[in-house]
């Protein structure tokens, strides 16, 4: 069964700061607002789902649904400093 999104992302982003209850993103997008909902998807974990808290310029700040797992936030922090980001999702 395939886990390919049906829709294409809504923005790329850069986590920095992360911790298991949210971090901090850096977009290029730049209609993102407060109070916007995303997903993303990281191999080996369960869709993250969370929203948008605060917006400056081209930092946003993210809080996670639920608390991650610390190796969640370890593959977040290899995949952006490796793969550049994740996609993320409105849902």
């Amino acid at each position: 069964m395939s886990t390919r999104r049906k829709h294409s992302a809504y923005a790329s982003a850069v986590a920095r700061h992360i911790s298991s209850e949210g971090c901090q993103f850096e977009v290029v997008q730049d209609d993102i607002a407060e109070g916007q909902r995303f997903s993303f998807a990281l191999d080996g974990h369960p869709p993250i789902r969370g929203t948008v808290r605060w917006v400056v310029s081209d930092r946003v700040g993210f809080a996670f649904d639920r608390p991650i797992s610390r190796d969640a936030q370890s593959a977040m922090r290899q995949r952006c400093s490796i793969v550049q980001g994740v996609e993320l999702y409105l849902y």
